[in-house]
């Protein structure tokens, strides 16, 4: 369903935001860093070490894969023995065609580019349909979304928790210094010491100034920025302050729709659930005008945005 909804057409993973990328046509629902982990060199050289380091390898073995040339022309002269023994002791779980079909024959001869081995390889885990089998079946994981929200979601308490101490801590000094201040006779404070009482006060309202701030606190956490971009980061600070003066319990499914407003600054619509994106329209997160709150109200909303970049003038 998702291959023929949207063909090719992706938003790039949320970790990859932090890189500049944006909606494209690639085809690619996987982050980045694990095209860099499948990639056919890096493929061989787990291969050529398997062979050679494994026990049941032969002598001549060993020696063929030490040496590239040697090792291509042993495979086209020997294509049926290679092709079982490289099957046998392919590194991956998924793609072992790519060394028992004669893929790996025709990139170590050159008549295959290293881009369209990368393509066949990669393959395995962009395709929406095959990203399951692979994921699913042979490496018999569990659900990532399951356990990357409730992870999330544990953070983003233990943020809050730590956000509303610190604001907790100020509330009481900013007491004490106002009793101190507000004492008289004998026990009043002398000419210097209301001084420094009064100056330690104002600091205490930049302090909570700059603590409430998100455009302070997404500088002060440079890893949101590397992540999801300048535009995004803010919005994450901005929804973490959000949900201190909400001052409710985070739901699991808020982990999900917090990862999914990465997207706001690149899309034209943005819809998630009501509780969450009434929360982001009431609190004024950027790009709020491009939250659609209800499922009715989408048809409308899609039609009236159609609109207007139908007249958007060039």
């Amino acid at each position: 369903m998702l291959s023929e909804l949207c063909g090719r057409n992706a938003l790039p993973y949320p970790s990859d935001l932090g890189r500049g990328a944006r909606f494209s046509n690639d085809g690619l629902w996987v982050p980045h860093v694990e095209l860099e982990e499948i990639e056919i060199e890096n493929v061989l050289e787990h291969l050529i070490s398997e062979v050679i380091n494994h026990p049941a390898s032969s002598n001549f073995e060993r020696r063929v894969h030490s040496d590239r040339k040697y090792l291509a022309a042993w495979i086209r002269d020997c294509s049926s023995h290679a092709s079982q023994l490289h099957g046998r002791r392919w590194p991956l779980l998924f793609a072992r065609d790519f060394a028992t079909d004669g893929d790996l024959a025709r990139y170590l001869s050159e008549d295959m580019t290293r881009q369209a081995a990368n393509a066949k390889l990669r393959f395995h885990i962009t395709d929406p349909v095959s990203v399951y089998a692979t994921y699913f079946d042979l490496y018999d994981r569990g659900d990532p979304i399951a356990e990357r929200r409730d992870a999330l979601s544990a953070k983003i308490c233990i943020m809050l928790e730590d956000l509303r101490s610190m604001l907790s801590n100020e509330d009481d000094l900013r007491r004490r210094i106002d009793d101190a201040l507000a004492l008289e006779g004998e026990q009043a404070l002398s000419p210097d010491g209301r001084a420094e009482l009064s100056k330690i006060k104002t600091e205490l309202k930049t302090f909570r100034a700059e603590t409430l701030s998100p455009e302070e606190l997404s500088r002060q956490v440079p890893a949101w920025k590397d992540m999801l971009g300048e535009e995004g980061a803010l919005i994450a600070a901005q929804i973490l302050f959000a949900f201190h003066r909400e001052a409710r319990p985070i739901k699991r499914s808020d982990a999900i729709d917090f990862i999914h407003t990465s997207y706001l600054p690149h899309v034209d619509l943005w819809r998630g659930d009501r509780a969450f994106s009434d929360l982001l329209i009431k609190h004024r997160v950027k790009f709020s005008e491009r939250v659609v709150s209800s499922l009715d109200e989408l048809p409308l909303r899609i039609e009236a945005e159609a609109a207007r970049l139908t007249i958007r003038p060039h």
